[in-house]
């Protein structure tokens, strides 16, 4: 019985064409999604950068107390025990917004209190919030800062260049931290357009490599493609490879021993990377 040939796809298709990357330098997508969206907002908290990180925490913080803040002066003048009735408003707001950070974060200085059964209940959702908050910002702290991130660096190009008595595909890989990763794998993966009678399609091919995994990533790794008969770039002249339209895919996958956790890493190059 005939084997089935398997096809080799990466979930893009065949009929995308142009000089499109698919896979960007840093090893995100190139995707852009049109129509409606999924909003998941815990994937946005822990993928967002750590500015606009901690904007939106110290944000919200100063949001919610101001609101508090309100609550207690709409309350009246005796919903405060403590505060003054003579001083002015902003004044009195300064206060029940203090006053709200206090019973916030359950820090409660003493010199203002609840005054009336209107200001204990507010003051009651003030602190049940605040818990909620502060567990919630605890917790996506600490799934930010305890994500593994592989910090790779990739060459700049790709090199055709002499190797073992034939010609070969290269590029190379770094860690810049310090830190031990083992059992390092690498995929790369090739895709080009080609045609099939009138039709331009789109074609996927996983490019083997002299050395597929190392075990132990202490310095750089060169990835060596020996490009043979079966190679997509053997026998491809500099215009050739533009006009394939290709884009080489470069995935490692590891061990973080600091983390206990395996991490990833990507990039891709065009043709003009090809020196």
């Amino acid at each position: 019985m005939r084997k089935k040939k398997k096809k080799e796809d990466l979930g893009l298709g065949e009929r995308i064409s142009g000089d499109v990357r698919f896979v960007n330098k840093d090893g995100s997508f190139n995707v852009r999604r049109v129509g409606a969206k999924v909003k998941t907002p815990y994937q946005d908290l822990i993928e967002m950068s750590t500015l606009r990180f901690f904007s939106i925490i110290i944000g919200g913080f100063i949001f919610i107390n101001i609101f508090f803040a309100i609550l207690f002066l709409l309350a009246g003048d005796d919903a405060l025990h403590g505060v003054d009735a003579s001083v002015s408003v902003f004044v009195r707001f300064l206060y029940a917004f203090f006053f709200s950070i206090q019973t916030f974060t359950t820090v409660g200085y003493g010199t203002i209190s609840p005054g009336n059964l209107t200001g204990n209940i507010i003051a009651g959702f003030d602190a049940l919030i605040g818990l909620l908050s502060l567990a919630m910002a605890t917790g996506l702290f600490f799934a930010r800062f305890s994500k593994p991130k592989a910090y790779i660096i990739y060459s700049d190009n790709m090199l055709i260049a002499p190797f073992n008595g034939q010609t070969a595909l290269m590029l190379r890989v770094a860690n810049l931290r310090n830190n031990r990763i083992i059992n390092l794998k690498a995929e790369v993966i090739v895709t080009y357009m080609e045609k099939e009678g009138d039709v331009l399609k789109r074609k996927y091919k996983n490019l083997p490599l002299e050395i597929e995994k190392i075990t132990l990533f202490a310095l750089g790794w060169t990835l060596v493609h020996p490009i043979d008969q079966n190679s997509p770039f053997y026998c491809k002249k500099p215009e050739d490879v533009e006009s394939m339209q290709l884009e080489v895919i470069v995935h490692l996958e590891g061990y973080d021993e600091t983390y206990v956790q395996s991490i990833h890493s990507s990039s891709s190059y065009l043709a003009d990377d090809l020196k």
